[in-house]
């Protein structure tokens, strides 16, 4: 047998040519085990950082970098980008939501203590000036919206786009005052 043939347990170095090729395809589980007795028989898996330690299973190696690299941002209390961006996007949301609510609520009552009828179109042009004010900032937030989905992972939630009559819904207001 020539050199180049020689088997992983006569040699220092991983068998080369056919041979080798034609075992790696077809018996790649015998190889495997050969070249791992093979090292042990060398002493190749003496004094290995961590040996005599149980392995961590919590833990894959294999999993990726991103695996990594949130376990590290984790351990130092650092959170993604696109989670941070998250939490801004729904607190305006919310601040959002909030003055819906207050503003709502400040013209129902007005427009119920209105009693003569020249306060009443007042406040219905001014209640229409706030649906305005507020379907601009909902087309901006829905913008802030699409940019997290975005960048948001494949695991993760998207946040849903706002709309003017759903957000005048959850008050229990309507479009326009009349």
């Amino acid at each position: 047998m020539s050199d180049q043939n020689q088997t992983p347990s006569t040699s220092g170095n991983p068998p080369e040519g056919d041979e080798y090729r034609r075992r790696m395809r077809f018996q790649r589980e015998d190889l495997i085990e050969e070249l791992i007795e093979d090292g042990q028989r060398r002493g190749l898996f003496e004094g290995l950082t961590g040996a005599g330690r149980p392995l961590d299973l919590e833990q894959n190696i294999y999993e990726g970098s991103a695996t990594l690299a949130n376990q590290l941002m984790k351990n130092n209390d650092i959170r993604p980008a696109w989670l941070s961006y998250r939490i801004d996007v729904t607190e305006k949301i919310e601040a959002f939501r909030a003055e819906v609510r207050v503003t709502w609520e400040r013209y129902r009552l007005a427009f119920e203590q209105a009693a003569g009828t020249s306060h009443r179109p007042a406040l219905s042009i001014g209640w229409d000036d706030a649906c305005r004010r507020w379907q601009t900032t909902i087309e901006q937030l829905n913008k802030a919206i699409d940019s997290y989905n975005l960048k948001r992972p494949r695991g993760q939630l998207e946040l849903l786009k706002l709309r003017l009559t759903d957000e005048l819904k959850r008050v229990d207001a309507p479009r326009y005052l009349l």
